[in-house]
């Protein structure tokens, strides 16, 4: 097969993303304003074969959202895609996303596997830590200062697979999370320290994987985070409980391990310097 990949405005691509994501072109106009680049994959026909968007990341340049809507020549035209944006960009990352962006097409552009989303699943452990001293875990709906809220969602910011933060990602309410259910770290100044939020679902309670300040990693307060929240949804009632994590460390991933849960699905991170 004979295709093209070449630049195009962002707007070009959202229908393609609407066929890739399985959602209404109506509903992707929040992400044309994210996106930095685009390109499209068109056929000799000028049918479109796949498309990539770029978002930046706050310590990692460039997501790479998209990819093939071809299945027999699928890789070929994601790697051509990818090969594309790392020759304008330069510094990228991408997840490795079933056939619109395979692993074999990340690997052949250069780009090499450095981390993993993951979503763990098991019974809501029961163990029990303390956080370090001068911090305070409290309920966020106790906490309803946006500034301190949006400061504690900054903590995310520095893991690979997380994007700059929002306003209105602190609000109460946002993304579905409840603040009953969710803690946030505070330090003896009143800064945030830490964060761990969590969503009703039906049978389970969705926990985010905590969120700690870099130079609290390796306190013991991310696995006080997540016990905390764990101890509250045992007594909402919740006897299992999931955890997504992007970017989590290897010996994050083993201590969650520990705690009885386990991988549910895993999506690869690639990346490539600049």
């Amino acid at each position: 097969m004979t295709f093209t990949v070449s630049p195009a405005p962002p707007s070009r691509v959202l229908d393609v993303f609407a066929a890739l994501y399985g959602t209404p072109a109506g509903d992707l106009g929040w992400l044309e304003a994210e996106l930095r680049a685009a390109w499209v994959a068109l056929d000799e026909s000028g049918e479109a074969l796949g498309a990539l968007g770029a978002r930046p990341s706050p310590a990692h340049g460039m997501e790479l959202m998209g990819g093939s809507l071809d299945g027999e020549h699928g890789e070929a035209v994601a790697q051509a895609l990818v090969e594309a944006a790392r020759a304008e960009l330069g510094r990228v990352y991408a997840f490795a996303d079933g056939l619109m962006l395979p692993a074999g097409a990340l690997s052949g552009a250069g780009l090499r596997e450095v981390a993993a989303y993951r979503m763990l699943a098991g019974p809501t452990p029961t163990a029990a830590v303390p956080g370090p001293e001068g911090v305070t875990l409290r309920r966020l709906s106790d906490v309803p200062d946006l500034a301190t809220r949006l400061d504690a969602l900054g903590t995310y910011e520095d893991r690979i697979g997380h994007h700059a933060v929002a306003a209105a990602a602190a609000e109460e309410g946002a993304g579905g999370f409840d603040s009953a259910l969710s803690l946030i770290a505070v330090d003896a100044g009143g800064r945030a320290a830490g964060l761990c939020r969590a969503a009703r679902e039906d049978g389970y309670l969705r926990i985010d994987a905590p969120g700690v300040r870099p130079e609290l990693r390796g306190s013991g307060l991310r696995a006080a985070l997540l016990l905390g929240v764990c101890a509250l949804a045992r007594e909402a009632g919740f006897t299992d409980v999931s955890v997504e994590s992007w970017g989590d460390t290897p010996e994050e991933l083993a201590a969650d391990l520990g705690l009885g849960l386990g991988v549910e699905l895993e999506n690869p991170i690639y990346a490539a310097g600049g």
